[in-house]
């Protein structure tokens, strides 16, 4: 649990970076080219993302695609902070047994 926390505080963290990057290239006189979540899988995999253009085109494709155009940002954050929601700290209830 701790180590999730970590990682997705990690994660958070990372993503205000390339968050803050994103908006110098916004406003920096060249032409805007933003980080997109495919970049961001290319370098860490070493290949572009398939892409699937053929005839029967599911609603997973396509969700695919969606997430592979948004900012990188944002991808990363969703993913530390569903890390952070699912490794958070929960209130141990005991009930009592006495009654049964």
């Amino acid at each position: 649990m701790f180590l999730g926390r970590m990682t997705g505080w990690l994660l958070i963290a990372i993503a205000v970076v390339m968050a803050s990057a994103d908006a110098v290239l916004a406003l920096s006189p060249m032409e805007y080219a933003g980080i997109v979540t495919a970049d961001v899988v290319t370098l860490l995999s070493g290949h572009t993302p398939e892409t699937i253009e053929v005839v029967g085109w599911s609603a997973m494709d396509s969700l695919r695609e969606f997430v592979l155009d948004l900012p990188a940002w944002t991808a990363v954050g969703a993913m530390g902070l569903s890390l952070l929601i699912a490794c958070r700290q929960r209130q141990r209830r005991f009930v009592s047994r006495r009654g049964l």
